[in-house]
């Protein structure tokens, strides 16, 4: 199985091209397809691809340039003074880390260049070497479609892990040859076209109170919800009640705009956002609130067999992809210039509770007393919490056993969150040859894998920040055909660096919800919908969801492509296909793999479902 047969149509995308002839080459392939260009001084494409015009912005000085695609505050006159007082790529590091928004690097200085994207992973870095030459995109596929590429098996097992891979077998490209550029780093291309990768962003220390946290965090939101609305126009943002979103609606409406406020009512009794919601809204009185009534929103899976958006890796948010869609079908009369979300927040605000480990070292009395918090609200059992959060144990040590469990060589235990990783796993109906493709990939990272950060809190703290932003940075790709682009401040990098300052003890704790934010918010957002302590949760729809697209799955399973490949028995897939109660939840991994087996249709054209859906 081979790359995409065309580039992706209908979302952003771009390509980074060297000023030779290969380039030349693969410009021919593309040219086509693309857009927007921008070219060096010899007339040969320099970035080629589908992009805003209103979302770059390029400076020239001689024969270095610099260019930012996405959001940013800047114009043409201050990248020019960046760029005069500039002589190498890798002084850019200031600029990088100074300037609010979420936008891609690319500059090109003394004959080096340098390609970056957000130290969050919403925008992100890729790149592959044809005949000596470096060609670096933000999206894989738009790669593997260029060079031709190979679909990597080893990543399409992984794929299938629930819920995901631990690092760093959770960035695997789907395709061979195909390099992913950390999110911290900037692909670095060299006079002689060698690529490297130079770290550019370092996670900061959690030294700060909390009070001192939340005003810099107040400072970050503010400027990044303001880039977005001080453009003026109309946006749209979610507005569940919740203290995320509410957050953003009234930091937005802070800025002379047209905000549009969108509700989605869940199917759980239990499911109080609407109530929230319009609380917010009461005090919001120049905003328009679009509430999509439960009877009228898609349950899960809905549609789960037209999908047909392009993505660059499987997307387990394809299972809401018909919810989603009817909130901007509900938005797309106002023409949002923007939609915000409030993706990401809780990666952000809430850390992990592992951070007891540190801090039984420290404040052993404020550990104990933590964990006595986390034990009753999780029904964690004494002596594991103890051992876990007592015993030293190395990252490879945590990793090792994840091998074990996840391909079966290992027993699998419930304990408390407190490691360096939990445990995915694989679901039944993965063949062995689907679990071998797994160990291997397990194997090959073993002797080399290192944490993303020196404690168990501030590693899982990236790792989940990564995860949230992959979510929004593929979410972005499937809301791409509506044009109504996604934007999620939480995950803009200064709002990161402001929460993560904060001492994880402050910022987490079982005895309230979201401390940080509250204290930010307060003057912005009104008390009363600050004093929300629930969160709904989707059980009751996924439970319909199964139920009313089961037939579909059961027809999609008939000719799987996973089982075509050998990575699942088509069978047990079938007799997975249900809603499952009790501890063992059998039916979560289906998310994982119907994504998988979505995307692989999309990528080989193939949207056609041969069996029709019967009664089970």
């Amino acid at each position: 199985m081979t790359g995409f047969p065309t580039l992706p149509t209908g979302t952003p995308w771009f390509v980074v091209l060297p000023d030779s002839g290969v380039a030349a080459a693969v410009a021919a392939e593309i040219t086509d397809h693309a857009t927007e260009s921008v070219r060096y001084d010899s007339g040969r494409p320099w970035l080629l691809g589908d992009w805003p015009r209103d979302g770059i912005i390029t400076a020239v000085t001689g024969r270095s340039r610099i260019t930012l695609i996405g959001c940013c505050p800047v114009d043409v006159a201050y990248l020019t003074r960046v760029l005069e007082r500039t002589r190498d790529v890798a002084s850019l590091d200031t600029l990088a880390c100074s300037l609010p928004g979420s936008f891609h690097i690319i500059a090109e200085i003394d004959g080096r260049r340098r390609v970056q994207g957000t130290a969050s992973g919403t925008r992100r870095v890729f790149y592959v070497v044809v005949d000596d030459q470096v060609i670096a995109a933000d999206r894989a596929d738009v790669l593997a479609a260029v060079t031709g590429g190979e679909l990597d098996m080893h990543a399409v097992a992984l794929a299938l892990l629930d819920p995901i891979a631990p690092y760093p077998l959770d960035d695997q490209p789907m395709w061979r040859n195909i390099e992913a550029v950390p999110s911290d780093h900037f692909l670095l291309v060299a006079g002689n076209g060698r690529p490297s990768r130079i770290r550019w962003w370092r996670q900061p220390e959690p030294v700060l109170p909390l009070a001192q946290g939340a005003r810099l965090l107040r400072h970050a939101l503010t400027e990044a919800v303001g880039v977005r609305a001080g453009m003026g126009g109309t946006v749209s943002s979610d507005l569940s009640g919740g203290l995320d979103s509410t957050s953003l609606c009234f930091l937005a409406a802070r800025h002379p705009i047209a905000l549009v406020a969108y509700t989605g009512i869940g199917r759980d009794p239990g499911d109080d956002d609407a109530e929230w919601a319009a609380l917010a809204i009461e005090n919001l009185p120049t905003a328009v609130h679009e509430i999509l009534p439960r009877e009228d929103l898609p349950l899960v899976y809905d549609g789960i067999a037209t999908t047909d958006e392009q993505l660059d890796r499987p997307f387990i948010g394809i299972i809401d992809r018909a919810k989603m869609l009817a909130g901007f079908h509900r938005l797309a009369p106002y023409q949002p210039r923007v939609h915000l979300t409030g993706l990401g927040g809780d990666e952000v605000l809430e850390g992990t509770p592992n951070y007891l480990y540190t801090l039984v070292r420290r404040h052993p009395w404020t550990a104990f007393d933590r964990l006595r918090g986390l034990r009753a609200h999780n029904r964690w059992p004494l002596p594991a919490s103890l051992w876990m959060m007592l015993r030293p144990r190395s990252y490879h040590a945590a990793l090792s056993d994840v091998a074990a469990q996840v391909t079966g060589s290992g027993r699998r235990q419930p304990l408390p969150d407190l490691d360096w990783a939990a445990a995915p796993r694989l679901a039944p109906w993965v063949t062995a040859d689907g679990v071998c493709l797994v160990r291997e990939a397990f194997d090959a990272v073993l002797g080399s894998a290192r944490p993303l950060a020196g404690t168990r809190d501030q590693h899982c703290d990236i790792l989940s920040i990564r995860s949230g932003a992959g979510a929004v940075r593929l979410f972005s790709q499937l809301a791409a055909p509506s044009r109504i682009p996604i934007a999620a401040p939480f995950l803009d990098d200064r709002v990161i660096e402001a929460s993560l300052m904060v001492r994880p003890e402050e910022r987490s704790t079982p005895w309230e919800y979201k401390p940080l934010l509250k204290e930010a918010m307060r003057g912005i957002v009104p008390a009363v919908s600050l004093g929300r302590v629930t969160k709904a949760e989707g059980s009751t729809e996924e439970e319909a969801g199964l139920s009313a697209n089961r037939d579909w799955l059961l027809a999609l399973s008939e000719d799987s492509m996973l089982a075509a490949l050998g990575l699942v028995d088509a069978e047990k897939l079938r007799a997975g296909c249900r809603y499952s109660h009790g501890p063992s939840l059998a039916h979560e991994p289906l998310q994982q793999t119907f994504a998988c087996e979505m995307w692989l249709r999309v990528l080989a054209g193939d949207r056609t479902v041969k069996a029709q859906p019967t009664q089970a």
